[in-house]
């Protein structure tokens, strides 16, 4: 498969265009969002709940977010504008999670209310992994040793828990079965390499080669053209088990650019094919011939699914497919990826945008009509689109002017 290194098959004038779309939604309608409606400046943190206008509706608190949320406006601070403000919201998320989320033991908490009480029992990974991140990068921004080291300990004492055999896979609730979860893979390879491009180790560069190959070994099936959510601790697919068919196209196409990103930071043509053939037989399972767009959820076999959830169109996997698309179209220029780069660009840009109260929908009907009008509800909110549209105007070549601000329409 011819490969270019540099990322630059993309026709210039189409890059241009496209860089200024990203450009323009993130910086003039994702950020200022979420910088007016989601920050709580009477009790700390930033509201998990808010209806579509921007109002908050409950005052749960649900820590992975809180964690999502830091760390997003740390990144924009160190990669694009050391804007102020950015900082200090960044710094605003993190006394919440440093001052509330953690347990006794030092794990923490799912969900929170408003003024910071655990509402739940449940300790979450997740929210530990986000919360590293967080304070990994407020530390770099801050310059401030300490943080960044907390971070560092953190990781080190959560990374031995993931890849371990667990009764409950994705979406479920325990079984007398033991499962490997893909989404441990993914949550060690997401965090590696933040740390990793924040100061770069042998340990991080470990941890992301140990997580490819777990993907690659265990969950990903060529046989079957498909990569597994759950699978026996080995990697052999249970099949016969429900939970054993379960895909997720969104998880296979967000872990495909990550894997991706690491083909092309060690030049590595093998990963890159195979995180290639995981986006295009991600689409070819999930693409809804009907009306558009991905399906949220299916089964191997192609069995009925128990969630009803299962055919609506959401947000973050359209997402997620935008930058696996435009990745491997840039990287490869192979024909087929660039026309399903424009059939879900078109799909996403005509559905997800709210044009009366900005930001994006994030639950759609299969037809893509809106469901769920609200902006945040504890799973949706300031993570996986800008994410996204900033990697995307990045990988378009505007990651920012050369004196560090964030290109605006003039400069971009």
């Amino acid at each position: 498969m011819p490969v270019n290194w540099n990322v630059s098959a993309i026709p210039a004038e189409e890059a241009t265009s496209l860089r200024e779309l990203y450009r323009a939604t993130l910086f003039d309608e994702f950020v200022p969002w979420w910088e007016s409606h989601s920050i709580d400046r009477e009790y700390g943190g930033f509201y998990s709940c808010l209806e579509r206008d921007g109002k908050p509706y409950a005052g749960d608190k649900f820590v992975w977010m809180l964690g999502r949320q830091t760390w997003m406006f740390g990144l924009l601070y160190n990669v694009c504008e050391q804007r102020g403000e950015w900082l200090e919201i960044a710094g605003h998320g993190a006394r919440f999670l440093l001052d509330h989320a953690f347990s006794e033991g030092g794990r923490m908490y799912f969900r929170l209310s408003r003024d910071g009480r655990p509402l739940a029992r449940h300790l979450s990974p997740e929210s530990e992994c986000f919360t590293i991140m967080a304070l990994a990068e407020l530390g770099r921004a801050r310059g401030d040793s300490a943080l960044w080291q907390r971070a560092v300990e953190m990781y080190r004492r959560a990374r031995p828990l993931l890849g371990q055999p667990t009764d409950t896979p994705l979406l479920g609730y325990p079984l007398h079965v033991q499962f490997h979860l893909y989404a441990h893979d993914m949550l060690r390879l997401t965090v590696a390499w933040v740390l990793n491009r924040l100061e770069p180790a042998p340990e991080w560069e470990d941890d992301l080669a140990e997580s490819a190959r777990s993907v690659i070994e265990r969950h990903w099936k060529p046989e079957h053209a498909a990569l597994l959510e759950n699978v026996a601790p080995d990697g052999t697919p249970m099949l016969d088990v429900l939970e054993g068919r379960l895909l997720n196209p969104g998880h296979a196409l967000e872990t495909a650019w990550m894997l991706m990103e690491v083909a092309r930071e060690r030049k590595d043509t093998v990963l890159l094919e195979t995180a290639v053939k995981i986006v295009l037989c991600s689409m070819e399972r999930a693409w809804d011939d009907a009306y558009g767009g991905l399906r949220y959820l299916a089964n191997l076999d192609g069995t009925p699914m128990r969630p009803f959830a299962a055919d609506m169109k959401l947000w973050w996997p359209h997402a997620e497919a935008l930058y696996a698309l435009l990745s491997g179209w840039a990287l490869t220029g192979r024909d087929e990826i660039r026309a399903w780069y424009r059939k879900v660009h078109d799909y996403v840009f005509a559905h997800f945008p709210d044009r009366q109260y900005g930001e994006w929908y994030g639950y759609l009907n299969r037809d893509g009509s809106p469901t769920f009008t609200a902006k945040a509800d504890g799973f949706k909110g300031f993570f996986h689109l800008p994410r996204v549209f900033l990697r995307c105007h990045q990988l378009l070549g505007g990651a920012q002017a050369a004196d560090g601000r964030v290109p605006r329409r003039e400069d971009a």
